[in-house]
């Protein structure tokens, strides 16, 4: 949640016009993003490779592999074209690049990307990645899909232009939520006991007591 939290917020104090709530977007951004950073760092990795030792890591690991490769794909095609001397589709405002194409091509995506080939290998931070960036893509793709009403209250579905891209929306958003949501409870089913208390470190390093 907390690395959901950066990015939105990362998404708000970079790509939204200067407004009075623009320290809030900073002061939330910076207190999530150290947070998430404390949590990750904190986190015993081989711990929690041990906890969901039986979740279905392969079919976990090519979900991310695909989905991130695809949605790069997706970006990317939209970025070349302004290499080439024309216009990106979904430029910002005033012409500026798109803040999710930085915030997905930057950190999710390579995130997402490490986190399946980690779990292919059997590497003790795969389980760790995976596990946080399903989550936060979950909470991604729900807080997607809550756009669609707005949309069809707005009137923007009577749009030819905008109505194909709604479907497509939803159906993308609504299958990568639904097998997000069943990897998570499957491992979350066969998760090993204790309880995740003891995944925790006192400190960032070894030698702090």
């Amino acid at each position: 949640m907390l690395t959901w939290i950066t990015y939105g917020y990362a998404n708000l104090a970079i790509g939204t016009p200067f407004n009075r709530m623009f320290l809030i977007y900073v002061t939330v951004l910076a207190m999530a993003g150290f947070a998430m950073l404390d949590g990750l760092v904190r986190v015993d990795p081989s711990a929690v490779r041990a906890t969901f030792a039986r979740a279905p890591r392969r079919v976990a690991a090519w979900f991310m592999i695909v989905s991130g490769t695809g949605i790069a794909g997706l970006w990317l095609s939209d970025i070349v074209v302004g290499l080439t001397g024309g216009t990106p589709a979904n430029l910002h405002l005033a012409g500026l690049p798109n803040p999710t194409w930085v915030l997905d091509l930057a950190w999710i995506i390579p995130v997402v990307i490490a986190a399946g080939v980690l779990l292919l290998r059997d590497r003790a931070a795969g389980s760790l990645l995976a596990g946080v960036m399903l989550v936060m893509l979950l909470v991604l793709s729900v807080a997607m899909l809550t756009t669609i009403p707005f949309a069809l209250f707005t009137g923007l579905s009577d749009d030819p232009a905008v109505a194909p891209q709604l479907v497509k929306f939803t159906v993308v958003f609504t299958l990568l939520g639904t097998i997000e949501a069943w990897l998570l409870a499957t491992s979350a089913h066969r998760a090993a006991r204790p309880a995740p208390i003891a995944w925790i470190r006192r400190g960032w390093w070894p030698d702090e007591k």
